[in-house]
């Protein structure tokens, strides 16, 4: 007989076993691993999300539908039709592309950002960033060109063209 069975009519005779101490914390006790925990902008794309946990290291392009959370190493271009955030232990070498993102660790390389793009706290960007908003923090460290506008939204790949009425704002930031 299986533990698990779809079968209605089969009656399970085995004594069942009520452990006296659950070592896992039950689902009630457990913070939700929703975006909309971890941040309180309104513009979070979905209600969870992929993780990469600190002390892991990845290499290669990552694509994803949804929303991602950067606490680790990743080495290569992270695309995202939803938010990516990078926490104060992450760090991403290479281009980050989605709709949008809250950095608070460490990215290098090209940063594409079609709505909303927040750096927080410690954050350090090395490279260029295109975005329709730019949020920046106090502490943060920017070397690099920032496009904002038109010009950045109509740039994003799989995202729809902005009105090209309006003209983009070039802002050049060296922060330290």
């Amino acid at each position: 007989m299986s533990i698990f069975s779809s079968n209605k009519d089969t009656k399970d005779t085995t004594p069942s076993y009520t452990p006296q101490s659950n070592p896992m914390p039950s689902p009630a006790s457990t913070p939700s691993h929703s975006a909309s925990n971890h941040s309180s902008s309104s513009y979070s794309s979905s209600a969870s999300y992929t993780s990469i946990s600190e002390g892991t290291n990845l290499e290669g392009q990552i694509k994803i539908e949804g929303d991602i959370k950067v606490e680790g190493v990743i080495k290569g271009t992270v695309t995202s039709k939803g938010k990516v955030m990078v926490s104060s232990t992450g760090k991403i070498d290479g281009d980050v592309i989605c709709q949008n993102a809250e950095i608070a660790g460490h990215v290098t390389g090209k940063i594409k950002i079609a709505d909303i793009l927040i750096l927080k706290g410690n954050a350090v960007v090395d490279g260029d960033i295109n975005t329709g908003k730019l949020v920046i923090e106090s502490g943060v460290k920017f070397n690099g060109n920032c496009t904002m506008g038109v010009a950045a939204v109509s740039s994003a790949p799989s995202l729809p063209k902005a009105d090209p009425i309006q003209k983009p704002t070039t802002v050049e930031l060296n922060v330290s």
